[in-house]
């Protein structure tokens, strides 16, 4: 049986119903695979460290910009750059600053869109998911950011694509809240691999319309995508002859490729461990 509740399947339905717009970001009666955002999405460890990027806009979304140290400058001829699309925290949360300051020193170009606009989860709730205003709705937080996130993210990698052109080697890493966003990148021509971790969100349709390379990177306890549900995608990935790979950390949860305690080895080793295999993933299908 799937940990997470008939109720709270029913709401994700109901979210993808009401919120997903036509085309490709859209799964509509899709069975659920992973399932609705939850206090285990927001529990966890915060990092301590320094954010070398840079806030720019893109297609009027403010976005994180890491950019490779200057000896990778040069080094390709064609010019590597990660979609990097953040769970419920957003781009601008710390640890996300600074996982995509690690890819950009592996020589990508690494852009991370605040499809939020201000108002990411962490405004709202404590790590424990209490809310800090007792009038805070979740649920409603959870709709009104989908929504949001789905009407910009097209026209944000519109404005990518025109910022850093055609050439360009393109790829999508997704978690959480952000899988779907890498999920559905990788449907298209737009990149030449994709990347998740601990996904929420998603439905079978989003692994059957899989056109492109992609690494699952999970939790060995997830209630947000269980052993059922991880099972089930990879049966879909292997009918249709995808290429993937899918690996999984012991003694881990949800969040735990952003969120883990680095003061616990098997946490920091499985976070980092995650962040080189979305490198090695990118690097065999851009080099």
């Amino acid at each position: 049986m799937f940990p997470f509740s008939v109720k709270s399947v029913l709401h994700v339905l109901a979210l993808t119903l009401l919120l997903a717009p036509s085309g490709v970001f859209s799964s509509l009666a899709s069975p659920v695979l992973a399932g609705p955002i939850g206090k285990n999405c927001t529990i966890g460890s915060i990092h301590n460290g320094t954010a070398t990027g840079r806030n720019i806009s893109i297609a009027g979304v403010s976005t994180y910009l890491a950019e490779p140290p200057a000896a990778h400058i040069g080094k390709d001829k064609a010019k590597k750059v990660i979609l990097f699309f953040s769970d419920v925290f957003g781009a601008f949360a710390i640890n996300n600053e600074l996982l995509q300051d690690y890819f950009a020193t592996q020589g990508y170009t690494v852009l991370g869109p605040d499809y939020f606009f201000g108002d990411p989860i962490g405004l709202h709730v404590s790590p424990d998911l209490e809310p800090f205003d007792p009038n805070f709705d979740l649920n409603a937080w959870v709709a009104k950011s989908k929504k949001q996130a789905d009407a910009a993210v097209p026209a944000w990698i519109d404005g990518v694509k025109k910022r850093y052109g055609p050439k360009a080697k393109y790829t999508a890493v997704g978690y959480c809240f952000g899988a779907p966003y890498s999920m559905e990148t990788s449907a298209t021509d737009q990149v030449l691999a994709g990347a998740f971790a601990h996904p929420g969100l998603l439905t079978e349709d989003h692994f059957r319309k899989l056109k492109k390379p992609f690494l699952l990177s999970c939790a060995e306890s997830d209630s947000s995508f269980p052993l059922e549900s991880r099972r089930r995608a990879e049966d879909i990935l292997a009918e249709d002859h995808a290429t993937y790979h899918v690996q999984i950390f012991s003694g881990t949860t949800h969040g735990f490729a952003v969120r883990g305690n680095l003061t616990n080895e098997n946490e920091r080793w499985a976070k980092e461990e995650s962040a080189r295999s979305v490198i090695g993933w990118f690097d065999r299908f851009t080099d």
